[in-house]
């Protein structure tokens, strides 16, 4: 109950910045981001973490995405990256050129030796799932098609989330709803390039609303479990 009070506490601090303009909003690179340096090879990401610009149209922010990049990368000693003012461009949807969150991704991956990347996004509670892993359709590219590594994280998510699974009719999905495909998303872009597994996470909301503490709390150990499961099969 205590974390998810602190949470809220902190959202509340966080949020003015996802309706903020700007004064250099028209700048081609303005610094709407953080990259948080720490010694682990695996990398979380949140680009959604506040309101952003896709195609002249607003998209509201994946909130919380931030603090849980934050809480992961604290617990774990992960480096994270994660969008901190309103954005006038979208990390996930435009190319390498336009994206100084991309260029800074690109840079850390290459001077850390990362080995996998994940990217944190929320979806509607009405989905079917409880989580979708989009890896680029059923070989799963993005992922360097390791079917091993898919089923870990398959397999470690729906062990965590057993009793909310069962008792929500939900399941742990694999690209049913969008697959990560377009070149432009951080996952794909990750995997294309650098030859880093990387996962784009699509969280259905009711696990995140921090009012159902019962269900957030979940979201969390489920996350933690996963982390240590892949500390383990990349180290």
């Amino acid at each position: 109950m205590m974390k998810s009070l602190r949470v809220q506490q902190l959202n509340k601090e966080f949020e003015n910045n996802y309706n903020n303009w700007l004064d250099k909003q028209w700048d081609i690179f303005p610094v709407c981001f953080r990259l948080k340096d720490n010694k682990w090879n695996i990398m979380i990401s949140a680009p959604h973490s506040v309101n952003h610009l896709r195609e002249w149209e607003i998209l509201k922010a994946d909130m919380l995405t931030w603090w849980l990049a934050l809480y992961l990368s604290d617990q774990f000693n992960l480096p994270c990256i994660y969008s901190t003012s309103y954005l006038v461009w979208d990390p996930n949807y435009d190319e390498y050129e336009n994206s100084k969150y991309k260029q800074e991704l690109k840079k850390y991956i290459t001077d850390n030796d990362i080995k996998f990347l994940v990217d944190l996004h929320w979806c509607r509670s009405e989905r079917d799932f409880a989580i979708e892993l989009w890896t680029w359709w059923d070989n799963h590219p993005n992922l360097l098609s390791n079917n091993k590594l898919l089923n870990i994280i398959s397999d470690s998510l729906t062990n965590s989330l057993k009793s909310y699974l069962q008792h929500n009719k939900k399941d742990i999905s694999v690209n049913n709803i969008f697959p990560a495909s377009n070149k432009n998303t951080v996952s794909n872009f990750v995997a294309s390039n650098f030859n880093v597994p990387a996962l784009q996470l699509e969280i259905n909301y009711d696990l995140r609303d921090i009012s159902k503490t019962d269900n957030f709390n979940k979201l969390i150990q489920a996350l933690e479990n996963l982390i240590v499961e892949l500390q383990e099969f990349f180290n």
